[in-house]
């Protein structure tokens, strides 16, 4: 009865409204004080939630990000992959997403990428004579690849959760978030060429200009480099690694490209108000799943819901329909700590691995990200463009498509996710 009227309080507040993390928290308190349990367990359990030495690389990369923004680094990114891809049709569409994909691995946010990338991206498509909602199009979805490719705060999450490597995990998503980027560079050649969209013809750069571009993008380039070299050369941990990357943009921003101190004050700033309501999320999230354990409420789904597992096959498509569904009235952190404890029961059933489970999990939400009612990336892009959202969702479809199309290779083949880590990692299985 108890576990009854826990689920009615939790899904009736979130139908009138209520924020997740706010939900979680009342729902949790009232559960204790129905149960008679110690009232000091609901700070004990949210305080131990954020007690933990990995979620130190969640305001780091947020702060990453945010310098990188900063500091006009954005530009240089966008210019270097302008003038690696810009002759191909479709253009700078596909400057667009290299250069998310360039992005991707030193911010590991998706809205870092859409709010700061993004703006630089649709204005020079825009510039050149692309359409507005096109422009804005490819920019939301090419912002989705943040998350995937490492580093990934979304994986941090993830491993924190599932007390799995996050060193495979970060290895783990750089096959499919290139994966993603190819599939979305396939539509928008397919857009452009069957002349459902217009882009101008734009000449091969010199080799004068992509060296000059890439002496320019250098620096920041080599932020994932030293980042994913030192952690697979164990120097550092992906904890440690993230506050490197902080420092090195901090030294590479004074000395070549005039970093202020209200540059930085605003970067800190901007980190603070994004990691603490991510925080906050996690803490409260710690006692609702807590609770969530004690009631076994996750073994009682699972066995619920066991003959529709019939086989591997099945269960991974069950898991797929879930993430969607719930990825698009859900933001992704939230969703991952409801459903993360569910996914790991069915997951030893079926020995799925967990790297395997936390990416396919990843790079499915991504697509919950760009979809009405809760996309962060979607509202983030209209706001940046200008864009309706009736047009935005239209001119999202086929790479609605695309990114569904890998969420699926991804699940059915798991080397794609595990050829990585297995290679370079070995040790840590």
């Amino acid at each position: 009865m108890t576990t009854a009227i826990f689920l009615i309080l939790f899904f009736g507040l979130l139908i009138l409204g209520l924020p997740v993390a706010y939900t979680m928290l009342v729902t949790s308190a009232i559960y204790i004080l129905m149960t008679g349990l110690p009232e000091i367990q609901l700070t004990m359990r949210a305080a131990g939630g954020i007690e933990s030495f990995s979620l130190l690389a969640i305001p780091m990369f947020l702060l990453a990000g945010n310098l990188m923004n900063g500091m006009g680094v954005t530009e240089r990114i966008f210019n270097f992959a302008g003038v690696l891809v810009r002759h191909i049709t479709g253009g700078l569409g596909h400057v667009n997403v290299v250069a998310s994909i360039l992005f991707a691995g030193m911010s590991g946010s998706a809205v870092a990428d859409a709010g700061g990338l993004g703006s630089v991206e649709i204005k020079a498509m825009e510039n050149a004579g692309y359409s507005k909602r096109f422009s804005a199009a490819v920019t939301a979805a090419s912002a989705t690849m943040g998350p995937i490719i490492p580093p990934s705060i979304t994986l941090v999450v993830y491993g924190f959760l599932a007390e799995e490597s996050v060193g495979r995990l970060f290895l783990g998503g750089a096959l499919p978030g290139l994966l993603s980027g190819f599939g979305l560079m396939v539509i928008v050649y397919l857009l452009v060429k069957s002349g459902h969209e217009t882009a101008p013809r734009l000449p091969r750069a010199s080799r004068h200009e992509v060296c000059r571009a890439f002496w320019r993008a250098l620096p920041a380039l080599m932020a994932p480099v030293i980042l994913l070299g030192g952690i697979l050369g164990g120097v550092f941990t992906p904890t440690e690694a993230s506050v490197v990357v902080v420092v090195y943009i901090l030294i590479i921003g004074t000395i070549s490209m005039g970093f202020s101190l209200p540059q930085i004050r605003n970067a800190l700033l901007g980190t603070v108000r994004t990691a603490s309501s991510t925080l906050f999320i996690i803490a409260v999230s710690a006692v609702f799943g807590w609770i969530i354990s004690i009631q076994r409420l996750p073994v009682e789904l699972v066995t619920l819901m066991e003959d529709l597992f019939v086989s591997k096959a099945a269960a991974i498509a069950v898991i797929i329909v879930i993430l969607l569904v719930v990825g698009m009235f859900m933001e992704v952190l939230a969703a991952l700590v409801l459903l993360v404890p569910t996914l790991l029961a069915i997951a030893a059933s079926f020995d799925i691995d967990t790297v395997h489970l936390g990416v396919t999990v990843v790079v499915t939400m991504m697509i919950g990200t760009i979809t009405p009612p809760v996309g962060l990336v979607l509202y983030t892009v209209m706001s940046v463009s200008g864009v309706r959202m009736g047009e935005l969702t239209r001119s999202l479809a086929p790479f609605y498509l695309a990114m569904v199309i890998v969420a699926l290779l991804v699940a059915f083949i798991p080397q794609i996710t595990l050829f990585l880590p297995n290679l370079l990692m070995p040790t840590a299985q």
